[in-house]
């Protein structure tokens, strides 16, 4: 069974939230580590110019996905990825949706979970994910880039790694001259890595 990849729709600028911002300030006073704890898109609608940074929480959240890789940009910034699916253990997606607005999320040892940055689609340039059809998955690969400035530590609750790309498994053959095992770290779950018709897959064992 192959996977239906899309790379994401055009989006503006992160933007840090408030909430966001006091979790940065706390962190490089050295109260606590950034730990990032998950992704989250909806079709909420935004207007040219609308504030974001006194946001919450996204306007029409539809789905949440663990972040799969984070690297380190500069000193200030941290890309982070994750892939959007509509086939999800936690429930397939029923209903399709335009992916308008992504929120990254995490940990405030003052106030819990809180919405930290949140990107919106340009007007127009949004992708389609569809209902599952209980035949071919479709995903889009998410990049996802939000301000850390200076932080000491940062850390993300990493996803199940369920979704490689092509350039993760080329990078793992150059290093591994037999078959690919990786271990789930959340469910000890090992999964080892091939290639069918082109298309890379994940399989359990």
């Amino acid at each position: 069974m192959q996977e239906e990849n899309k790379q994401m729709a055009n989006f503006n600028s992160a933007v840090l939230t408030d909430k966001g911002i006091n979790l940065l300030a706390k962190a490089q006073a050295g109260r606590t580590t950034i730990q990032f704890t998950k992704a989250a898109t909806g079709n909420g609608s935004y207007t040219l110019g609308e504030k974001l940074n006194d946001r919450t929480a996204l306007k029409e959240q539809k789905q949440q996905f663990l972040i799969n890789s984070k690297s380190v940009i500069n000193n200030s910034t941290l890309y982070l990825r994750f892939i959007i699916t509509n086939k999800q253990e936690s429930g397939n997606l029923d209903v399709g949706y335009y992916v308008k607005e992504v929120g990254i999320f995490a940990n405030d040892p003052d106030e819990g979970e809180i919405l930290y940055a949140i990107a919106t689609a340009v007007n127009e340039q949004w992708d389609y994910l569809p209902a599952y059809n209980n035949l071919i998955p479709s995903t889009i690969t998410m990049e996802f880039y939000t301000e850390v400035h200076n932080a000491s530590t940062v850390n993300i609750v990493a996803g199940a790694g369920n979704y490689v790309t092509q350039e993760e498994f080329e990078e793992f053959k150059k290093k591994q001259s037999s078959d690919i095992i990786l271990e789930d770290k959340i469910s000890g779950k090992k999964y080892k890595l091939g290639i069918e018709n082109g298309s890379v897959f994940v399989e359990e064992v």
